[in-house]
């Protein structure tokens, strides 16, 4: 009975212990989104419902964003207004947002310097530092030459490259969100909203079960999402559901102190996906852990078709 009750204890302490391990940094990409702030009055409503969440978020900033409307002044006070917050980390997002890849390394590293000319000041004044950039597109260069050159650039500027593990192609899904919206079809935009939340929560599944499966422990998640509408309705949402799945909401440095990012990287492509699957040496095993990760095969097809609209 002592041997059975201990058994049961231990069993105990150790779901205890791995729901304790089960951690996400919240990323938000594009911001400010200064079309959305017009529309909805002057007024972020993301940036309100933040506020009352009580958790953690990093934020990476396109300064080009400022000058999509006329409104430059106004916008500048938006983005004041995110870097202020306590809870906030501040980052780079580049001005532009270009593809190192495509670019090459002179206009991409002059567009990372020009994206930090208001920011760096904001932060400072702000008590922060900017010490954190995230690629655009997460798209890190074309071969490992032109990484290893930028990434010698951002540590020259003080900068620590940002990975994520989950993402889930929220930019796709906001613009059917906000198609359905602009059709006066609610119905449609709440099973959108709620396709994104599920799909996500598919999505953190399946990075629960391959990290420990491959590298023998849990990593502590960062979530990458960008400033849109969807977010702004259902974002919310996907982190309540995250707390009743026992989530812990941490900062960004919290989760970079996870020994498993400072893994070596081994794909020096410029796709860019998750860094779960850069950190496996297999390629062949890479690209089969890839094609098993959950697909939204709805929301996909109905993309395809708004694209098609398109042209």
């Amino acid at each position: 009975m002592r041997k059975y009750a201990l058994a049961t204890l231990a069993c105990v302490w150790a779901l205890c212990a791995h729901a304790q391990e089960r951690s996400v940094s919240i990323t938000i990409d594009d911001v400010p989104n200064v079309q959305l702030y017009a529309a909805d009055g002057n007024s972020s409503r993301l940036l309100t419902k933040l506020d009352s969440l009580n958790l953690p978020v990093a934020i990476f900033i396109n300064e080009g964003h400022l000058k999509q409307n006329p409104a430059f002044e106004q916008n500048k006070k938006l983005l004041q207004s995110w870097i202020v917050k306590p809870y906030m980390t501040v980052g780079n997002h580049s001005y532009s947002h270009p593809n190192y890849g495509e670019i090459g390394f002179a206009a991409f590293s002059e567009d990372v310097l020009k994206g930090e000319e208001l920011t760096r000041k904001m932060a400072e004044k702000a008590g922060k530092e900017l010490e954190y950039f995230r690629f655009p597109f997460n798209g890190m260069g074309k071969d490992s030459v032109e990484q290893v050159k930028m990434q010698a650039f951002l540590r020259e500027h003080h900068y620590v490259s940002t990975p994520y593990t989950v993402e889930s192609e929220d930019w796709l899904s906001s613009q059917l969100y906000e198609k359905a919206l602009q059709e006066g079809n609610r119905e449609e935009a709440r099973q959108i909203g709620s396709r994104y939340v599920e799909h996500s929560l598919r999505l953190f599944d399946h990075f629960e079960k391959v990290v420990p499966a491959e590298f023998g422990k849990p990593v502590k998640q960062i979530y990458l999402c960008h400033d849109n509408r969807l977010n702004t309705d259902y974002l919310p949402v996907l982190i309540q559901k995250l707390r009743e799945k026992d989530y812990r909401f941490i900062s960004l440095a919290n989760a970079l102190s996870d020994p498993a990012y400072s893994r070596p990287v081994y794909y020096h492509g410029n796709f860019g996906f998750s860094w779960v699957y850069r950190w496996i040496k297999d390629a062949d095993k890479r690209r089969a852990l890839m094609r098993s990760e959950p697909v939204d095969a709805e929301t996909q097809k109905a993309y395809e078709e708004l694209t098609k609209s398109k042209k």
